[in-house]
C-alpha cells in the first residue's frame, strides 16, 4: 500500500521500505490504534469543523467527511474497520477510507494537521475519560471501605510493627488508613486531570501553524477541553510525559491496593484467620485437596509490580529525548494502554474483596492479649506522677515476668 507520505506517481514502489523495518516501525500501533480509533473520529471531527470555520472546506465537503467519519466509527463498532499493517496507524487507515471511498475531498481531512498532533489529541481525549473512569471507581473502592468500617469497624484487632503484635488497634482503624489515604489519592487523581486538560490539535508537527490560521480555541470547545495548550513544541513534548504523570498518579492508588492485598494474604493464613473471603474468591490445588488459595490477592499483588513496569517504561523511553517529535514516542502508547486497562481491572476487583470481606471478630479479639496495652499502663503511671522512662522501666519488668 502507498505510504501517505510518497506523492510520486506511478506504481507502488515496495523495495522503498525493507520488510523488516517496517515490521519493526510499525510494532503493534496497527492493533493498538484500534482501541484508539473513537477518539481519533472525535479529533477529525472536530478538526473538519474546524476548516469549515476557516473555510478551507465548504459546507459540503464537511457533510460528506462527517459521513465518512460516521461511517468509520459504524464499522469499527460491528468491528468491520480494520487498520493494515502497511497503514501504520489509524490516522492514515482513516485518510485512506475517506480518500477511497469519497475522493479527494478526503485528501483534504489532514490540512493543517500532523500525524503528532492527531495522536496527541486522540491520546488525551482517551485520557481524559480513562482517568475519569479510574478516579470513579477510586471513589466506589473508598465507599466500600467507608460500608465495611461502618459494619465491622468496632472489631478490636492487634496492631503491629516490626511484624509483632505492638499496640491495641480495631477493624475500623486499619481498614480506615486506607480509606483514608485512597481519598488523598482522589485529591491527586484530579489534580492530574487538572494539568492534562489541554488541546494539543493545532500543534502540527510540533512548531504550530503560521499560514491558514488554525482556530485552536474552537477544537478546543469542540473537544469539551478546559484551555488551549498554547505552546506547540511543549505540546509535542508533552507526549509520553503527561502519559507518565497520568500512571504516576494511578500508581498511588494501586499502591494502597498493594498493601491491602499484602495484609490479607496475611491476615487470612491459618496461622492468622483474621479474615475471610467467600469460597467464590478462592482457588484450589490440582494435589492437595484442602486447599483454598487467595490468588486474587496474590494476582493483585503481583500486578502492582506489573503496573510499575508500565510507567517505567514510559519515563525511561522519554527521560533523556532531545526537542522536537523523536519516534521513540510511539514506544510509549503500549505500556500506557495497558497500565491503563490493568489498574482499572485491579481497582474494579479491590472493590469487590472489600465488599466481601469478613472479619473473624472472635480470633480478632482473642489475639489482643494484654501485653498490647503494655503503653497503655506505662502512660497511666505517667498521670499518676512518674516519668515516662520509670513506668516503661516497671510495665516492662512486670511483663518480663509474666514470659
Amino acid at each position: 500500500m502507498k505510504k501517505i507520505w510518497d506523492t510520486k506517481g506511478g506504481k507502488e514502489d515496495n523495495s522503498k521500505t525493507h520488510q523488516a523495518v517496517e515490521n519493526y516501525t510499525v510494532g503493534v500501533d496497527y492493533l493498538l490504534d484500534l482501541e484508539l480509533l473513537p477518539y481519533d473520529i472525535q479529533g477529525t471531527i472536530a478538526h473538519a469543523k474546524m476548516l469549515h470555520k476557516i473555510k478551507i472546506l465548504n459546507s459540503k465537503e464537511l457533510s460528506i467527511l462527517l459521513s465518512g467519519v460516521n461511517k468509520i466509527f459504524s464499522l469499527w463498532k460491528e468491528g468491520k474497520f480494520t487498520i493494515d499493517k502497511s497503514q501504520e496507524d489509524s490516522a492514515t487507515a482513516i485518510e485512506a477510507y475517506l480518500t477511497e471511498n469519497y475522493g479527494d475531498v478526503g485528501k483534504k481531512v489532514h490540512t493543517g494537521r500532523s500525524r503528532n498532533d492527531q495522536i496527541l489529541v486522540t491520546t488525551r481525549l482517551f485520557s481524559k475519560e480513562k482517568l475519569l473512569e479510574i478516579k470513579k471507581e477510586a471513589e466506589s473502592l473508598v465507599d466500600a471501605l467507608d460500608v465495611q468500617i461502618k459494619k465491622q469497624g468496632k472489631i478490636k484487632m492487634p496492631g503491629y510493627t516490626h511484624m509483632q503484635r505492638a499496640m491495641p488497634s480495631s477493624v475500623g482503624m486499619w481498614l480506615g488508613s486506607y480509606h483514608d489515604s485512597l481519598e488523598d489519592d482522589l485529591s491527586l487523581l484530579e489534580a492530574v486531570l487538572q494539568i492534562i486538560d489541554q488541546n494539543p490539535l493545532g500543534s502540527a508537527a510540533g512548531y504550530g501553524e503560521n499560514t491558514l490560521g488554525l482556530d485552536r480555541k474552537f477544537t478546543t470547545k469542540e473537544l469539551n477541553f478546559k484551555r488551549v495548550q498554547k505552546n506547540p513544541m511543549y505540546c509535542g513534548f508533552s507526549r509520553g510525559k503527561f502519559e507518565n504523570i497520568i500512571l504516576q498518579g494511578v500508581e498511588s492508588v494501586m499502591f494502597d491496593i498493594g498493601k491491602i492485598a499484602s495484609d490479607l494474604l496475611l491476615f487470612t493464613t491459618k496461622e492468622f484467620d483474621f479474615f475471610s473471603l467467600p469460597d467464590s474468591f478462592r482457588t484450589g490445588s490440582s494435589i492437595m485437596p484442602q486447599k483454598k488459595n487467595y490468588d486474587v490477592l496474590e494476582l493483585i499483588r503481583g500486578n502492582i509490580a506489573i503496573f510499575n513496569g508500565y510507567q517505567h517504561q514510559i519515563e525511561n523511553v522519554i527521560k533523556n529525548l532531545p526537542t522536537g517529535y523523536n519516534r521513540d514516542f510511539q514506544l510509549t502508547k503500549e505500556p500506557y494502554i495497558k497500565g491503563i486497562r490493568l489498574a482499572l481491572e485491579t481497582i474494579q476487583v479491590a472493590i469487590l474483596v472489600v465488599k466481601n470481606l469478613e472479619a473473624k471478630k472472635e480470633n480478632l479479639e482473642a489475639a489482643c492479649t494484654p501485653e498490647l496495652y503494655a503503653t497503655d499502663e506505662a502512660l497511666q503511671l505517667v498521670k499518676q506522677g512518674k516519668s515516662f522512662r520509670e513506668a516503661y522501666q516497671e510495665i516492662k519488668e512486670k511483663f518480663s515476668q509474666r514470659s
